[in-house]
């Protein structure tokens, strides 16, 4: 099934929030979430069975449905159209089930072998799961390889700090200044790096005097340029949507995404016709998917 959110800039709603999630049954038995996200509000979700998932998008009506869902809860705060700032769908991957009701379906994972068969292997199937359960699934796949291949257990990862997580430190503010005075910058532009990287901030920083921030953007030039050359980008989405959190948090424009082009295209050694049609495949992106129309400078009109 897919699963729509939104991302509203509503200072009224975030501050009744108060830093916490709200978990809530809607009027149809969905269960239904908001919480602060980004200096946002996400709100969520839908829970519609798709064929495609290539194709998933929030549509028209699931935008109407959550915005009614939250009256449910919050019926004196209003959301105008204009304050949603991005609009996304994601799939969950679902056991098989009949079930007329998408949400008894159930949200657990497991796994079951398929004995080899002629030439082909035996395979294991990771059935459900999601990025939050990434450990715990892994950990059930892997038990359950260990004890085909008759082999036990020696360490687990429950305790394992992995990328910017690694020796994070316990004081954060004590941390951000000691990083910031080390290496010349404010202390604000030490706590953004470290909640973006952990402690792998050391490698985004650059020297106060040649950071160039990218327009209209807390990002600067370097800091872009390390996240091309380091995350596998292969396109503009894959900077915007996928490797930070510009999009979602309504921080694009039509002059970043010019500019970030330009990097992107000096690094990929890209003809201007290939330049030209990476920025128009994006933009095109952008409207159908999330709700954004940067040729005019406003949210598209499917999210308004």
């Amino acid at each position: 099934t897919k699963g729509s959110h939104l991302i509203v800039d509503n200072a009224e709603l975030f501050d009744a929030l108060g830093g916490h999630m709200v978990y809530y049954e809607n009027e149809d038995g969905r269960i239904c979430i908001l919480f602060p996200y980004l200096g946002k509000v996400l709100i969520g979700s839908t829970d519609i069975r798709v064929d495609d998932p290539d194709k998933v998008r929030c549509e028209e009506d699931e935008q109407r449905y959550i915005l009614q869902s939250l009256a449910f809860v919050f019926p004196s705060i209003k959301v105008a159209e204009n304050q949603i700032v991005f609009r996304f769908a994601g799939v969950r991957p679902l056991p098989a089930s009949e079930d007329s009701f998408t949400s008894r379906i159930p949200r657990d994972h497991f796994c079951e072998f398929v004995e080899a068969s002629g030439r082909l292997p035996a395979t294991l199937c990771m059935i459900g799961g999601k990025w939050t359960t990434f450990r715990s699934f892994g950990a059930l796949a892997a038990d359950m390889v260990l004890k085909r291949l008759g082999l036990a257990r020696s360490q687990g990862t429950q305790d394992m700090a992995i990328g910017g997580g690694r020796d994070f430190p316990a004081d954060p503010d004590a941390w951000c200044a000691s990083f910031a005075a080390e290496h010349g910058l404010t202390v604000e532009r030490a706590q953004t790096l470290l909640q973006r990287y952990g402690t792998s901030a050391r490698d985004f920083v650059s020297h106060p005097a040649g950071e160039q921030m990218l327009p209209q953007s807390d990002y600067s030039a370097s800091e872009m340029g390390r996240i091309i050359e380091r995350e596998q980008v292969e396109c503009l989405a894959d900077l915007f949507l996928r490797r930070t959190t510009i999009a979602i948090s309504g921080g694009l424009s039509f002059d970043l995404v010019n500019a970030v082009l330009d990097m992107l295209a000096a690094h990929k050694d890209w003809s201007a016709s290939e330049a030209a049609t990476e920025r128009s495949t994006f933009l095109a992106l952008l409207a159908d998917r999330h709700g954004i129309d940067l040729q005019t400078h406003q949210r598209s009109a499917l999210c308004a």
